[in-house]
């Protein structure tokens, strides 16, 4: 068997509002509907004493005349109700004698027979109070195969009847009873508008209470949930910088404070595996993927890039002479003095124990040149180490390369950098060298 589950939250929430809502709208409109068919049928019983009275009135007159036998009075009684102004919507109506011995009736042929109903009529008079009851018909005029209801209900289409049993005094004295079956065909049209009008109400209320339920429930539910999603999927393509908006002081305002926990913690944690924890500089995992990211943008608006790599000359000695917390100092004073010589936009990282790479985004090769000399120069005035009053300077090998001539992807660039480091160490080290293509021509 085929079940429709809706996935989407969003579906879900539409599902549970119009379910809701219609649980709503059918629980109004039948109580609606209820309360009305009960004032209806309080109006037909109110008619119905009316009736009771009229006919004991009726009575009383014709008993006040000279010679009037019970018989005669039926008949009299029988003429003026059952054809009269009282009459109308009759379906069956008698006048019998307390046994049930029928007096007067509608049919004729019914006089001087036991009614149909002499039980019923018998316990009215027993009762001594009125006996009424609701029928529903197969055929209208057809009492044949008739069934009790319990009152006029709107979702029965069947012609219905009312039948009232009730005892008539006279003197004091019970001698008649009045047996008749009224047509309910006016009050059911009426019911039948009622239902009509509380299925409207259903509709109403359902549509309503659906269209409102779902926008509150997507701005109090669906919506912050959203801004949830978006705010992940934003931090997992790399925009870190984003975070989720706290708008209330719920669940959903406490979840996304650990939300944006959680992506300080993540951010960390992936800047934590980035940074070289000595020198704090990027280390070579990120300097890979932060080249190819300026390499393509270079290469997207034509734009020059000049990559450095720099080695400490003879770190070794350094760490064997001095030990190796004075080298860790020797690497923190590199990185402070040649940081010092860059711009905000240039990047720095740490390519292996005592190498580096430094990337200038728009910076020709000349310009290039210019700033790794002038590191070049001063790094021995900034980075040495401290003996007895005596500073023992350190010098630095540097190697350049740019774009596009010397590659256009990372690693040729930095296989360029370091052919060109590896010049600078041949030639005695403490200078700066360029190299062009990674096959050694043009070397400079």
């Amino acid at each position: 068997m085929f079940k429709w589950r809706p996935r989407s939250l969003r579906a879900k929430l539409l599902l549970f509002s119009v379910s809701t809502s219609l649980i709503l709208g059918v629980t109004l409109g039948l109580a609606w509907l209820y309360f009305q068919t009960a004032a209806m049928t309080k109006e037909i019983s109110r008619g119905n004493r009316t009736r009771q009275t009229a006919i004991q009135r009726i009575l009383a007159d014709e008993f006040r005349g000279p010679n009037k036998t019970v018989s005669t009075a039926a008949k009299h009684v029988g003429r003026a109700f059952f054809y009269g102004k009282y009459g109308k919507d009759i379906v069956k109506g008698e006048i019998t004698n307390p046994d049930g011995i029928v007096l007067a009736s509608r049919d004729k042929r019914a006089v001087g027979r036991p009614s149909t109903d002499a039980g019923e009529i018998r316990e009215s008079i027993r009762l001594k109070r009125l006996v009424t009851s609701y029928w529903v018909l197969r055929r209208p005029g057809d009492l044949t195969g008739k069934q009790k209801i319990s009152g006029p209900s709107p979702f029965t289409l069947n012609p219905k009847v009312q039948e009232f049993t009730m005892p008539v005094f006279v003197k004091g004295r019970t001698e008649l009873a009045l047996h008749i079956y009224i047509s309910l065909n006016r009050s059911s049209s009426s019911v039948r508008s009622l239902a009509f009008i509380a299925a409207l109400i259903i509709l109403n209320i359902t549509l309503a209470s659906a269209v409102l339920t779902f926008f509150w429930l997507d701005r109090l539910i669906y919506k912050p949930i959203l801004a949830l999603d978006e705010a992940a999927e934003r931090i997992t393509v790399g925009d870190t910088s984003v975070r989720a908006v706290v708008t209330n002081e719920d669940e959903f305002g406490e979840l996304a404070r650990r939300f944006n926990a959680m992506a300080d913690s993540l951010i960390d944690a992936r800047f934590q595996a980035d940074t070289d924890s000595l020198t704090g500089l990027f280390n070579y995992r990120h300097l890979h993927s932060f080249l190819a990211a300026q390499l393509a943008l270079a290469q997207r608006y034509e734009r020059e890039l000049t990559v450095a790599m720099l080695d400490i000359d003879h770190f070794k000695n350094v760490n064997d002479l001095y030990g190796h917390p004075t080298g860790d100092d020797v690497l923190r004073m590199a990185v402070g003095f040649i940081k010092s010589q860059l711009r905000q936009v240039d990047y720095m990282a740490r390519y292996g124990g005592e190498e580096f790479v430094i990337i200038m985004p728009e910076t020709g090769l000349e310009e290039g040149i210019k700033v790794m000399e002038r590191v070049l120069v001063g790094f021995p005035d900034n980075v040495y180490v401290e003996r007895m009053g005596i500073k023992h300077p350190v010098f630095i090998s540097i190697g350049v390369a740019d774009f596009p001539y010397c590659g256009e992807d990372a690693n040729d660039i930095l296989t360029a950098a370091d052919m060109a480091l590896l010049l600078s160490k041949r030639r005695g080290r403490n200078q700066v060298s360029y190299f062009r293509s990674i096959n050694q021509k043009n070397a400079g």
